[in-house]
């Protein structure tokens, strides 16, 4: 289950930093779990569909997270998810909880006017759980801006406000760098990460699994960098080019075909051998559990950028302490987007609206004193980057717990 790995990873966070029992208690588990179906008539057959919302712990404030679209989404799925976003949002010392949903489709087996009609009945079915002041959803694997500006809309017919999802279109309210906000986050973390260990990325070479939205905007700022991608992979198979694969072709290739199969058939690997390509830097971007104890062994590498939710199990995370690769974790890594969807909700509510240099300058800046807190906790009680960073956001939900409990 891969809740329990959330569970395993707080655990060795508490083992370092000793923070409130009861508020220990309080994480365990998430607050409320919802499941739901949706009812499609498909070429004269009814379709029953399942979809999920879990909200984690809203000690922060209002349940933040996004929603998904993918056949594998499940109820355990989405409470690690829901629970990863927990301890997202507190290391950033943000005022949002953790919140995740999803439904289980194939987005690109139903055409646009099915998945309208699909995300409607969704919204229809939890509009008592989400709004603006409740639980603040956003766009995840396999949704997008348009979709959050139907569930937005959707919703506002029920609560009469504005903000009730993140990550929308410009023209409906969505806020300048949000798209690539969690990609260039990343990239910002690595920056730091060389910065601390007197590292040139310049001619660094990096393996990237995942070319969504997340890997291709990673992709843009490291090429911006000088550094070469080499190896890279999605659900429809990996490439690998020693010298160098050329980032701006694949993402155009990609735009037009929707995955990386056919981009060059010559450069063809397997997963395994993807795992296996020895590089600088690896970025997992794409779904949960990519690296295990299966494959921890064949990784040589400098770091790992965790770019997607959750890629690195427990185990693996031991064998990759052992080899002394660094491994960056999600909750720190991939926060930008949850970063500047916040920035976008503040938007909202004053109706003041920043550029996109302005709100990158912003989530540069925010990054840049996160990662500096993180890597002062793991020096001073020399352990890993990931038990810093849980253990900052423990100590972030600590001061605001014990802060409410002494207003009471």
């Amino acid at each position: 289950m891969i809740y329990n790995t959330l569970k395993k990873q707080v655990a060795n966070a508490l083992n370092t930093f000793k923070i409130n029992n009861n508020l220990v208690k309080l994480l365990e588990n998430p607050k409320k779990t919802i499941s739901t179906t949706m009812i499609l008539d498909k070429n004269n057959k009814i379709n029953v569909i399942k979809g999920y919302r879990v909200q984690h712990n809203n000690i922060m404030g209002p349940y933040k997270g996004g929603i998904r679209f993918n056949q594998q989404v499940d109820l355990d799925e989405c409470s690690a998810l829901a629970g990863w976003m927990t301890y997202k949002n507190a290391l950033q010392n943000l005022p949002l909880g953790g919140g995740k949903g999803g439904i289980e489709i194939n987005p690109s087996e139903y055409s646009k006017d099915e998945i309208n009609l699909i995300s409607k009945q969704f919204v229809s079915n939890l509009k008592h759980n989400l709004g603006e002041d409740k639980d603040i959803p956003a766009p995840d694997v396999g949704t997008n801006p348009q979709i959050m500006d139907l569930m937005n809309n959707e919703l506002y017919k029920f609560t009469g406000k504005k903000c009730n999802f993140t990550g929308k279109s410009l023209d409906k309210g969505g806020s300048e760098g949000r798209n690539e906000a969690t990609g260039y986050g990343a990239v910002e973390i690595l920056k730091q990460w060389a910065d601390v260990n007197n590292i040139c990325l310049k001619n660094k070479s990096y393996s990237l699994q995942g070319f969504g939205n997340v890997g291709m905007y990673t992709a843009k700022y490291l090429d911006k960098l000088d550094m070469k991608l080499i190896a890279v992979g999605d659900h429809t198979g990996y490439i690998r080019n020693s010298n160098s694969i050329d980032v701006k072709s694949l993402t155009e290739y990609v735009n037009s075909n929707n995955s990386i199969k056919g981009f060059d058939d010559n450069l063809l690997i397997s997963q395994k051998d993807f795992f296996k390509t020895e590089c600088n830097v690896m970025i997992p971007a794409a779904l949960e559990m990519q690296i295990t104890k299966s494959n921890a062994n064949d990784i040589n590498v400098d770091v790992i950028l965790e770019a997607a939710n959750g890629p690195v199990d427990t185990d693996a995370d031991e064998i990759l302490d052992k080899k002394k690769i660094d491994v960056l974790p999600d909750i720190l890594t991939n926060s930008g987007g949850v970063v500047v969807s916040y920035y976008e909700y503040l938007q909202n509510k004053s109706e003041e609206y920043l550029s996109e240099e302005v709100i990158l300058n912003k989530l540069s800046k925010k990054m840049e004193d996160t990662f500096q807190q993180v890597n002062t906790l793991k020096n001073d009680n020399n352990t890993t980057y990931r038990t810093a960073s849980y253990g900052l956001a423990l100590i972030n939900l600590e001061k605001k717990y014990l802060l409410d409990n002494k207003k009471k």
